[in-house]
């Protein structure tokens, strides 16, 4: 039976202004392999104890005035509290087929408010992250990383505000609207998941090498914050949500020119030349590439996933055809660590070399949580050659359409950075959108 309230008092909109700085183009990103691989994945659940922040409450973004979350989802507690450190009352929990939603007691202008669950719920507290919505504002809220701040917070694509805290309030959503929330920032590697080159830089120079995390949430902002209204927006929200019969994430890598030279101590290097991929980031399923990893979640159930390895073509420099072989794909896996009808956890890794080389290689690896209603939590570490994307896919039945967006893209740096000595990692997560 659905809970009465008292009609909440008036409330006064507060003005969140839009960002005054510009949003930073990522720094170009490329990968290497299988000599000092940086595919030493850690799940998101394993690094559950390091670096958790404390909210805070103040004001304290960089960008506008953007206030501190009132409904700041604790991380460590797996709750909401309030400002003053309280957990608000909950009236009611939403348990969809899809999705998750509480219904928040509020007090004073805050009032009765929807809190999205489902990414929270997750067994590994830095991927938990949450939103608390009513028609008045938008309560984001993230996990502290150790060295991540700042963190920078997007609606819809655009740049909202930049913060060292690790929630925030949003006054300018639109009622009614479904929005997407991103998250993202740089950390600190942890030193397990360190290459070789970056453990020699590091002594030197003592900078850690650095590690990216992006938390992505979809908000169905209410149109109002009467229990009939909070309702509406979970349904809505479960019903979009629930049309998701799968969902795909592909990791590829690919050498954009159309030829490239193979560098000292592979089998042809002077006089020969090695065809490349020849094209830019293309969501399409048929370019070409060094490397594929596809893993897919079925969400009634189960999962699937394949690897593929480009042939490597060898030329004289005059064209004339060489030889021709493909690298093994053995050391590529895609593996599920949790899975139920509105969540996993799932892990990818990459790593092929030339086979006509015998040091440097392709390799990178991401963890994700990934959810049906579209939230994700992704981090991970890549050599800075070959180019790299990675694409995540939503498909649904009824009508048959996929949904697709970048998770990330990083160009290429140089051949040497196949090698463990010439480039430190590249990171994974300052993208997002699903």
């Amino acid at each position: 039976m659905e809970p009465t309230q008292p009609a909440a008092p008036a409330r006064t909109r507060r003005v969140l202004p839009k960002a005054l700085v510009a949003v930073a183009l990522p720094l170009a990103l490329m990968t290497g392999g299988t000599a000092g691989a940086v595919a030493s994945p850690v799940a998101d659940g394993d690094r559950s104890g390091a670096g958790q922040a404390q909210t805070s409450d103040r004001s304290d973004a960089l960008t506008g005035v953007a206030p501190s979350a009132n409904y700041r989802f604790s991380a460590d507690q797996g709750r909401f509290l309030t400002k003053a450190g309280t957990a608000p009352k909950a009236l009611r929990h939403i348990r969809g087929t899809a999705t998750d939603f509480t219904v928040l007691k509020g007090t004073g202008a805050d009032g009765p408010t929807l809190a999205g669950t489902t990414l929270a719920s997750t067994s590994g507290t830095s991927a938990r992250a949450a939103w608390a919505a009513n028609d008045e504002f938008v309560d984001l809220s993230w996990p502290g990383v150790t060295g991540a701040a700042p963190y920078q917070v997007f609606r819809d694509g655009e740049l909202i505000a930049t913060t060292r805290g690790t929630s925030l309030r949003d006054t300018q959503a639109r009622p009614g609207a479904a929005s997407e929330y991103r998250v993202t920032t740089t950390a600190k590697a942890p030193a397990s998941e360190w290459t070789d080159s970056e453990r020699a830089a590091f002594r030197k120079s003592g900078e850690a090498p650095l590690n990216g995390h992006t938390w992505s949430l979809n908000v169905q902002v209410p149109t109002g914050s009467q229990p009939a209204a909070l309702e509406r927006a979970a349904l809505a929200a479960e019903a979009k949500a629930k049309k998701y019969h799968s969902t795909t994430i592909r990791y590829r890598t690919f050498i954009r020119s159309k030829w490239v030279t193979a560098p000292v101590g592979c089998k042809y290097t002077k006089g020969y030349k090695y065809a490349g991929d020849n094209r830019g980031f293309s969501k399409a399923d048929s370019k070409s590439h060094r490397t594929d990893l596809t893993g897919t979640v079925y969400w009634n159930g189960g999962s699937s996933w394949g690897a593929h390895i480009g042939t490597t073509h060898v030329y004289k420099t005059n064209g004339k055809f060489v030889a021709k072989k493909t690298a093994s794909k053995k050391k590529m896996s895609f593996r599920v660590m949790s899975q139920d009808s509105k969540s996993a956890q799932v892990r990818g890794i990459t790593e092929a070399g030339n086979p006509y080389c015998g040091v440097g290689s392709i390799s990178g690896y991401y963890n994700a949580r990934i959810s049906r209603s579209g939230d994700f939590y992704i981090s991970g570490r890549h050599k800075r050659m070959p180019d790299h994307e990675i694409i995540i896919s939503g498909f649904t039945l009824s009508p048959m359409k996929t949904y697709t967006k970048y998770l990330h893209t990083s160009k290429q740096a140089s051949p040497a950075c196949l090698f463990k000595p010439a480039c430190p990692a590249a990171t994974i997560g300052n993208n997002g959108g699903y």
